[in-house]
C-alpha cells in the first residue's frame, strides 16, 4: 500500500483541541468537495462568500494572492520534450462542467496517460471493498455509538441522521468521523449521494475511457478512508460530539460558497476562508489555529502531492500526460503547479473559453 507520506503520523501525533477539531471537519467537508468521494447535487444555499463585508473579503483574496498559483483549474505545465496538462476537478453535478469538458476534450485525445485520484472503477472497486471488509468505515466489534455517546447525544446524531436518510441501525455502527463528517452535509446533499449523482473527475474518467484510454489512478482506493485512521477513537468521539452540538443552520451553504469560488476559479480562497472560520471559534489563540490547519493541509494535500509527483513526472517520458485532481491540489507553495515549476516546468494558466 502506498503510504500517504512520511510526516503524516509525526503530523497528527499531538492530540487536538474539541472545538479545533470541529473546525477541521469542516474544512475536510469544504476541502472533500473538490476531492474525488462525494456525490452533491445543487442544493440551494447561500454564497458565503459574496455575502462577506466587502473589506473583509478583499483582505482573503489579499492572503490568497500570497501563495503561487492561486486562481485557475485548468493548466499547462511544459518543458523540453514533456507536456503535463492539469485540471482542478470538483465532484460536484453542476452543467457548467460541459463547458471544461468541451475545452478538455483534445488534452484527453492527446494524452498518453490520464491520472485521476481514482482510476475507472476504482469507486465501485472501494465499494467492494467496504463491502468485504466493513472495520474500513464502520464498527464492527465492541461498543457501537450508542454505548459510546451520552443519550441525549445519541438521540440528536439518530435524528439528525434520519433527516439525511441514514436509517438509526446504520448510524449507530458507523465510525465516529464518519457521522461527523455527515453531519457537515444536509439532506440534500446526502440524497444526492444516494442517487448516484456525480461531477467533473468522473466525467473526465468516462470521457477518457470513451477515446479508448485506460485511466490510472494516483493512489490506493482506500487513501482517503485511511485519512482518518490516524485520528484515536476518543479524538473521534470529541469530534462526533461538539458536531452535534455546533450543527451548522444551513450545511447546504458550505456546498454553494464551494461551487461559486471554483467557477470563479479561486481555488486558494477557499482555504484560507475555511482558516478564517477556524479562527473566528472562541477559546483558543491564533499561533493553534494555523499550526493545526497547516497539519490538516499536510494530511489532505500536502503528502499526497508529494507521492503523485514521481508518477506525474514518469509519466511524462512515454508521452502527454493530463492529470485531473481535485482543485485544492494544484496552488500553494505545496501544490502541484508549484512542484513541477521546481522541476524545471513552464507553468502556464489556460482559460475555460479559449
Amino acid at each position: 500500500m502506498m503510504s500517504l507520506g512520511p510526516n503524516i503520523s509525526i503530523a497528527l501525533a499531538s492530540p487536538l483541541r474539541p472545538s479545533s477539531l470541529v473546525a477541521m471537519l469542516r474544512l475536510v467537508v469544504a476541502v472533500l468537495l473538490l476531492l474525488p468521494g462525494l456525490a452533491l447535487a445543487g442544493c440551494p444555499g447561500t454564497d458565503l462568500l459574496s455575502a462577506m463585508p466587502p473589506d473583509r473579503l478583499a483582505a482573503l483574496r489579499d492572503t490568497a494572492a500570497q501563495h503561487p498559483y492561486p486562481n485557475g483549474i485548468l493548466w499547462r505545465a511544459d518543458k523540453p520534450g514533456r507536456v503535463v496538462h492539469l485540471l482542478g476537478t470538483m465532484h460536484l453535478p453542476d452543467p457548467r462542467h460541459q463547458i471544461t469538458l468541451h475545452r478538455i476534450g483534445p488534452m484527453i485525445a492527446a494524452a498518453e496517460t490520464v491520472f485521476g485520484e481514482l482510476g475507472e472503477g476504482d469507486e465501485a472497486r472501494l465499494q467492494r471493498r467496504i463491502a468485504a471488509d466493513p472495520q474500513l468505515a464502520f464498527i464492527t466489534d465492541g461498543p457501537t455509538l450508542p454505548d459510546l455517546l451520552a443519550p441525549a447525544d445519541w438521540d440528536r446524531l439518530r435524528t439528525a441522521m434520519a433527516e439525511r436518510g441514514t436509517p438509526g441501525f446504520l448510524a449507530a455502527k458507523m465510525k465516529p468521523w464518519m457521522a461527523a463528517l455527515s453531519l457537515g452535509l444536509s439532506e440534500c446533499a446526502m440524497q444526492s449521494m444516494q442517487q448516484g449523482e456525480r461531477g467533473l473527475d468522473h466525467a473526465v474518467i468516462a470521457r477518457a475511457t470513451e477515446l479508448g484510454k485506460t485511466p490510472a489512478a494516483l493512489e490506493p482506493i482506500d487513501t482517503a478512508l485511511n485519512l482518518f485512521a490516524t485520528y484515536s477513537q476518543a479524538e473521534q468521539l470529541e469530534m462526533l460530539r461538539v458536531s452535534l452540538a455546533q450543527l451548522p443552520d444551513n450545511p447546504d451553504d458550505q456546498i454553494a460558497t464551494v461551487a461559486e469560488a471554483y467557477f470563479r476559479g479561486e481555488i486558494r480562497l477557499l482555504w484560507d476562508w475555511s482558516i478564517a472560520q477556524a479562527l473566528a471559534y472562541p477559546g483558543y489563540g491564533e499561533d493553534e489555529v494555523l499550526a493545526e490547519m497547516a497539519r490538516l493541509e499536510e494530511v489532505l494535500v500536502i503528502a499526497r502531492n508529494r507521492n503523485w509527483l514521481p508518477l506525474i513526472l514518469q509519466a511524462t517520458e512515454t508521452g502527454e500526460v493530463l492529470v485531473a485532481v481535485g482543485a485544492m491540489h494544484l496552488p500553494g507553495n505545496s501544490g502541484l503547479l508549484n512542484l513541477l515549476a521546481a522541476e524545471g516546468y513552464r507553468i502556464t494558466r489556460l482559460p475555460l473559453h479559449p
